[in-house]
């Protein structure tokens, strides 16, 4: 839960939110140096971020769901994580 809550919070330079396709470190290799201006300007996006955090969440979902048969407090958690996902 701490390392979902870090990432949904996780912001580009740009502000904008992992799930709406921010930078994640999935691109280890690339053409350009990130920590450097681009040579003409401009900014690079990606949207693997996206997906790899629908990834994410999803895998999250399924492991609240598990224990919400048992004890139904994890619904709730279960609840948060088809909303985030949607």
């Amino acid at each position: 839960m701490l390392s979902f809550n870090w990432w949904v919070n996780r912001q580009d330079p740009s502000g904008v939110n992992v799930f709406d396709g921010g930078f994640i470190g999935l691109d280890n290799i690339g053409v350009f140096d990130r920590s450097a201006e681009l040579p003409t300007g401009g900014s690079l996006e990606q949207a693997d971020g996206t997906a790899w955090m629908a990834f994410d969440c999803q895998t999250m979902l399924e492991m609240a769901i598990n224990p919400s048969d048992y004890d139904p407090i994890y619904e709730n958690v279960a609840f948060k994580f088809v909303q985030r996902l949607l």
